[in-house]
């Protein structure tokens, strides 16, 4: 006879993003402090703004879903800025965590263009891709001024796997 297994939730994927989003800040603030001004074509955000934006995002998500406050936000300039600002981040993380196990409804908020509203977790699902496109360009704005330190295979499936079976 088949079982039903549980339904699929958000909290794996949430965990995951908490996770990889500490191990980047933290990679990030093992490289020079040169690296955060890197970027990936001449108009583009630099490595710390990228950073930044993060965080940043998270706050918008966080906002949306519980109404926190917005934070004063400065791009990075060394390590000790990127760990402020990871910590901030761990923060803005668990309270998506959080979110997850609430229902799946359509919450309402306000943004520059008045009146919004979205399900909770569609927000949830942005937020994990929205850090993944960064990282993605973070790791790309390294490579090719030849500061390197982010390989994206270090944030994936099988590395967050690993992660959760040795701790």
């Amino acid at each position: 006879m088949w079982h039903h297994a549980p339904v699929i939730d958000l909290t794996r994927s949430l965990r995951h993003l908490a996770w990889a989003d500490a191990r980047l800040f933290s990679d990030l603030a093992a490289l020079p402090p040169e690296a955060l001004q890197a970027r990936y074509a001449p108009d583009a955000w630099t490595v710390g703004h990228l950073a930044m934006h993060i965080v940043g995002g998270a706050e918008w998500y966080c906002y949306c879903l519980a109404g926190t406050p917005w934070t004063d936000l400065s791009i990075p300039g060394n390590a000790a800025d990127l760990r402020a600002l990871a910590a901030r981040l761990a923060t803005l993380d668990a309270l998506l965590l959080e979110q997850a196990a609430l229902p799946d409804e359509v919450v309402e908020f306000i943004d520059e263009d008045g009146p919004r509203s979205a399900l909770r977790s569609t927000i949830l699902s942005q937020a994990t891709l929205h850090s993944t496109e960064h990282r993605a360009q973070i790791a790309c704005a390294l490579e090719v001024t030849g500061h390197g330190g982010v390989t994206l295979d270090d944030y994936d499936l099988w590395a967050f796997e690993s992660h959760e079976r040795t701790g």
